[in-house]
């Protein structure tokens, strides 16, 4: 639906991402709008034929076979608290995470290229890659498993199994990509370990007593699963047929992240008490804990150097490490802000990237060889987009979400930025970009306004409304909002 505030989002496929297919299809819209907005109920047939001539017009070009330009993708769901699971893609070329009902899969060199599947009925919770990195296997907040393809472009669904009856929080393939563990919630049993062929069971998952939030298979034989729990402890099974074997209790609060190294001579496990373990691959024994300890703060995951040298830990007290894993000693820290948003809540090692993701959602491309700045903060909205504007030349994309955050981009290659200065807090519902302003209403009843030059609120006018915003637009050098109660009408001089 457009509206005369600009334009407001509401996707099928997922509230959060910005589909672009023409500057023309945006222009027309927003004036079929402004017609409906502007005449009175007296002139309603001439609105009508109004809007049905445009119609008929985009129904014209509809009839040509359409497809999105770009999808500028939504940032991952993140909660303070939960840590995220990042896929990475055994062939190097995406990564893949996952927001509301949807699956994010997105190019790891050029993060503006991006594919969404959304065949889920409910929130998802995590997405990984096979070995072969032909299927992708989610898992969602019902207990759902869905393998799908990921060569065809429609990702055509090959199975679906309910292993578990409540929310899947981590997924694990064998390294021959024929077997599947899935761990979370449930209310029988927290994991289950099967075929992805069949659905047949290789094995029972037991012997804790809390949900599962981590686990992991062994890359080489003979085979072990590792899970990680909010019983404070680690199992172990070997198999196939997978058995209980053990229990590790190193940890004194919540294990958050279990992961083997690429070689499977080694696994790692994270937890809330800031720890950070490492224990021999085959026999599950402790070879010792890494740093003293790894984090002031809880350890939301780790991740493995494709050669098994280094370990990459993310926390809650705002940094990631980088640990040598023979000495296991501290070889460089990156900090990556001081507020909450800050936390870092997930970490993926890919081929030459090392990401981490903050609790705000962004995306950073760390530097190994300067943990002061990132290469690249993949920056956007993980809350549903509530408004759209363009600037007057099309050449900016500006977007508002319902937690008050303005993100600019641009038209031509996706790449982004959040608008700086203290905006409104909370849901915007009207924005239209000026000459040199962008003006803005939300629902904190105020009318604000930011530079499209310095793309900041800082040092702009505020204005206090009597009722809540529902509807801004510029006409003749007047900003015009349509509030609850009132119609206020400013000069952009005023402003």
């Amino acid at each position: 639906m457009f509206d005369p505030r600009g334009i407001n989002v509401r996707s099928s496929r997922n509230p959060c991402m910005i589909h672009v297919e023409s500057a023309w299809m945006i222009h027309v819209d927003i004036h079929a709008i402004f017609f409906n907005w502007v005449y009175t109920k007296k002139q309603s047939m001439k609105v009508v034929k109004i809007t049905d001539a445009i119609c008929a017009k985009r129904n014209k070009f509809a009839l040509r076979e359409r497809s999105a330009k770009y999808i500028f993708a939504t940032l991952p769901r993140t909660a303070r608290g939960q840590p995220l699971v990042l896929g990475g893609d055994p062939k190097g070329k995406n990564f893949l995470y996952t927001n509301g009902n949807s699956v994010i899969i997105r190019n790891i060199d050029n993060p503006a290229i991006a594919d969404i599947y959304t065949e889920h009925s409910c929130p998802v919770n995590v997405a990984k890659y096979s070995p072969s990195g032909f299927y992708i296997a989610s898992g969602d907040q019902s207990g759902k498993v869905r393998i799908w393809d990921t060569v065809n472009k429609e990702h055509i669904l090959k199975n679906e199994f309910h292993p578990i009856g409540g929310p899947i929080k981590d997924i694990a393939w064998s390294p021959d990509s024929q077997r599947m563990v899935v761990v979370g919630e449930g209310r029988e049993r927290f994991g289950h370990v099967f075929m992805a062929e069949t659905g047949t069971s290789v094995g029972e998952i037991s012997g804790q007593s809390k949900p599962i939030n981590s686990c992991d298979f062994r890359p080489a034989r003979p085979f072990r699963l590792v899970t990680g729990s909010e019983d404070n402890t680690i199992a172990v099974f070997e198999g196939p047929p997978f058995k209980f074997k053990m229990t590790k209790q190193e940890h004194s609060r919540f294990v958050q992240a279990v992961r083997y190294s690429p070689s499977g001579h080694l696994f790692a496990s994270a937890g809330f008490d800031g720890k950070v373990y490492l224990y021999d691959g085959t026999s599950s024994e402790l070879v010792g804990e890494v740093g003293s300890p790894a984090h002031q703060g809880g350890v939301y995951g780790v991740a493995w150097k494709p050669d098994g040298t280094q370990l990459l830990t993310c926390s809650g007290d705002k940094t990631c490490k980088l640990w040598d894993v023979e000495t296991r000693t501290l070889i460089d820290e990156f900090v990556m802000g001081n507020t909450v948003d800050d936390q870092q809540v997930s970490c993926l090692w890919q081929g030459n990237h090392v990401l981490s993701v903050s609790l705000s959602g962004f995306i950073n491309y760390l530097d190994l060889n300067n943990p002061l700045k990132p290469l690249r903060i993949i920056k956007g909205h993980n809350k549903p987009i509530t408004v759209l504007t363009t600037s007057l030349d099309k050449s900016t994309i500006y977007t508002g979400s319902h937690d008050g955050y303005v993100t600019s981009w641009k038209s031509a290659t996706g790449e982004n930025d959040r608008v700086q200065g203290q905006g409104h807090g909370n849901q915007i519902n009207g924005m239209k970009a000026g000459a040199d302003l962008v003006h803005t209403a939300g629902i904190d009843d105020t009318l604000r306004t930011f530079d499209i030059a310095t793309n900041s609120y800082e040092n702009t006018q505020v204005l206090r409304l009597g009722s809540q915003p529902r509807g801004l637009d510029i006409y003749n050098g007047m900003v015009i909002v349509s509030a609850v109660k009132q119609v206020y009408i400013y000069t952009i001089r005023q402003l």
